[in-house]
């Protein structure tokens, strides 16, 4: 495109230039906007989930056993390489009293890419009928989130689903970004392709006269 800028007249080139400049504006727009984090639109404001309710709640039913196990990881969205806290809870079907006095373990199993993974937790002591593990997900996907527990009276096993969000923009994390840089890295972008396309113009111009 620029090889034919020495062909247009002066009141052409102007056009180019201005409509080249428009292009470079709207992109700076369309990257600040999609790569900046926390911008609120039209009004909208973000908000986040007290610690308390950043919880997700899955429940397993063991009939034979008059048992439920209930399951739940925080955050929410659990975050690739953070921690992720699995917690257990097991009570009485019935009453909905914990079950003391339990030992337990707990198999984290993922088939990404049709290779098996697992990874796990043994000699987990429960006294009160609860216990945790706090577990790094190395991928994103689905993670199934198996648990056996144990005691005198009965062997119970329970399964759960887990699932880890694909990170902002693939491998790119702009959640850390303080959100001015952005918008200043695609300013700095589209000023020097503009400074650069005038300059072009400009030689040529001067080559026909």
């Amino acid at each position: 495109m620029l090889s034919d800028l020495h062909k247009l007249p002066f009141s052409s080139s102007v056009i180019f230039v201005s409509s080249s400049l428009l292009v470079l504006l709207i992109l700076t727009i369309i990257i600040t906007v999609v790569l900046s984090p926390n911008i609120n639109a039209l009004g909208q404001s973000s908000s986040y989930p007290s610690s308390s309710s950043n919880t997700t709640q899955q429940t397993w039913l063991d009939k034979l056993n008059n048992l439920k196990i209930q399951f739940g990881y925080s955050p929410k969205e659990p975050v690739i390489d953070k921690p992720t806290e699995l917690r257990f809870t097991v009570q009485n079907l019935q009453t909905g009293e914990q079950i003391k006095n339990l030992s337990a373990r707990v198999v984290v199993v993922n088939n990404a890419g049709g290779q098996l993974r697992s990874f796990k937790f043994a000699n987990i002591t429960a006294p009160d009928g609860i216990f945790s593990v706090k577990y790094l997900f190395p991928d994103s996907g689905s993670y199934n989130v198996i648990t056996k527990v144990d005691s005198k009276d009965f062997t119970s096993l329970a399964s759960f689903n887990v699932f880890v969000p694909l990170g902002s923009l693939g491998a790119v994390n702009v959640g850390n970004w303080n959100p001015l840089i952005i918008p200043e890295i695609a300013g700095i972008v589209a000023a020097t392709l503009g400074v650069a396309l005038i300059l072009t113009i400009k030689k040529k111009n001067k080559k026909i006269s």
